[in-house]
């Protein structure tokens, strides 16, 4: 059995920094580099490093474009002998598959940005470089107290960190003013705890009109599947769909769990108050900027398409509370190393540099994102504002707050976490979620297969005889 480790992260880089990280370097550090002729001045030039880096920047590319015409040089003057290649987005629905073939056969890129899943997937593959004899010997300039809580835990493996931050989301709510005014209704609050489910749902009630020509829902997410997006609200309930303790074990077959679910099924099917389903035909993002829905849950990477799209006054409220508490989603987006590069000291050189509050003031700045570091957080709204005035009227310390807080986690992964979630749970979340054709019954059934054969009870040919007896 895969179990989480019951050594706190920090507790484990306490004890694991005074030995061991040493050695590691010492062996897997690249060869020294031998000296060139530099003309017949007498001085020796360094080899030149040729480093490929993938970004990911789906929401704000020409802004990540224009950071790193401003990162790169002030990068290259401290590290002269160190050239790097930058890699646009390539976007794609097959990026993940492509990127493995590329490991596979021994051509990716050093470093690589990923979301989501994906970020552990690709550490759950083999494919990561180990950072933490790395981040033990830069501990002081690596600081992981700048960073909340839960932020490294889909990437630790084994004890040991795999994937840097490339930044970090909290989801909240965005509501459109105008239709709140229209209607007379009182704005949402905005601070963390002032409100809850019940409080979102009859707020719902009083926003959506199935009776409008078009239709107008109350709110709406990117889709309330096995996956983040199930999982913020699942935990506001007092449950978690991948057990906190135990990465083997699906929890959605606790009473708390069917609770969480059954609420979100009735937002959906018994009320028409979140808009979900296959017959829509619209995005989130198009939903609200179209004034179809007059709330959205999403986070921070939304600010800027919602600045330069929205005709309505708009501002964000932090998530409900569920039954149990707190609760909203931190993103999971990380840079890795792979294990394949042929310059690890070099590339860990440049991760250093992407996670540094020099980049990350960056990237505030050209890609409109919330930082990783708690460090930076005060100066998060500020520098916003400065790169677009439309932030005046919008109360950004909604987001930084919660994560000052420590308020919400990333997405979990399972032991076996792709196959897991899309073809084990996300088959029954779509007839239960999406189409509402079954009860929530036939999740907690999925969640039990998905136990099993993350335990190795089933094997992966066997699975999807075992998911034909649910049917």
């Amino acid at each position: 059995m895969q179990e989480k480790q019951s050594v706190n992260r920090r507790q484990f880089l306490r004890m694991s920094s005074a030995v061991g990280a040493t050695a590691f370097l010492a062996a897997c550090a690249a060869p020294a580099a031998p000296a060139a002729d530099s003309g017949g001045d007498g001085e020796a030039m360094a080899e030149m490093i040729s480093l490929r880096y993938q970004s990911r920047e789906p929401e704000r590319a020409a802004g990540i474009a224009q950071l790193w015409k401003e990162f790169y040089p002030q990068f290259q003057e401290a590290n002269p002998n160190i050239e790097v290649e930058f890699l646009p987005d390539p976007g794609g629905a097959n990026r993940r598959e492509g990127a493995l073939s590329a490991m596979v056969a021994g051509n990716a890129p050093d470093l690589t940005e990923w979301c989501c899943s994906s970020s552990t997937f690709f550490m759950q593959k083999g494919e990561t470089l180990s950072l933490q004899p790395y981040i033990d010997r830069d501990a002081e300039e690596v600081n992981l107290d700048d960073y909340y809580e839960a932020q490294f835990d889909p990437w630790t493996l084994d004890g040991d960190i795999h994937l840097m931050p490339r930044f970090t989301g909290t989801q909240v709510i965005y509501y459109n003013k105008d239709m709140f005014d229209a209607r007379g209704i009182e704005y949402p609050p905005h601070e963390w705890g002032a409100w809850n489910w019940e409080d979102y749902t009859n707020l719902l009630r009083q926003l959506a009109d199935a009776d409008a020509q078009p239709q107008i829902w109350g709110t709406s997410n990117y889709g309330l599947n096995a996956n983040w997006l199930s999982q913020y609200w699942i935990r506001g309930f007092g449950a978690n769909m991948v057990d906190q303790e135990d990465n083997t074990h699906c929890g959605l077959d606790s009473p708390e769990a069917y609770d969480a679910l059954t609420w979100m099924r009735s937002i959906v099917h018994d009320e028409p108050l979140f808009a979900y389903g296959a017959d829509i035909g619209m995005g989130v993002v198009e939903l609200f900027l179209g004034q179809r829905i007059a709330l959205m849950e999403i986070g921070p990477w939304n600010l800027g398409v919602q600045a330069d799209g929205a005709t309505f006054r708009w501002d964000v409220a932090p998530m409900p509370d569920g039954p149990a508490g707190h609760t909203t989603h931190q993103s999971v987006d990380g840079t890795m190393v792979w294990k394949g590069t042929a310059y690890p000291d070099e590339s860990w050189e440049l991760m250093k540099w992407l996670t540094s509050p020099l980049y990350g003031r960056l990237y505030i700045t050209w890609a409109q994102k919330q930082p990783s570091r708690k460090s930076l957080l005060p100066e998060y709204a500020s520098i916003m504002r400065a790169a677009n005035e439309k932030f005046e009227e919008i109360d950004l310390d909604v987001f930084t707050s919660s994560v000052g807080q420590d308020i919400g986690g990333p997405e979990e992964m399972f032991a076996e976490d792709l196959i897991t979630k899309n073809q084990i749970l996300k088959p029954a979340f779509d007839l239960v979620m999406l189409l509402g054709e079954q009860p929530v019954e036939l999740i907690v059934d999925h969640a039990d297969v998905a136990t099993r054969f993350n335990r190795g009870e089933i094997n992966i040919e066997d699975l999807g005889a075992e998911l034909d007896k649910l049917s």
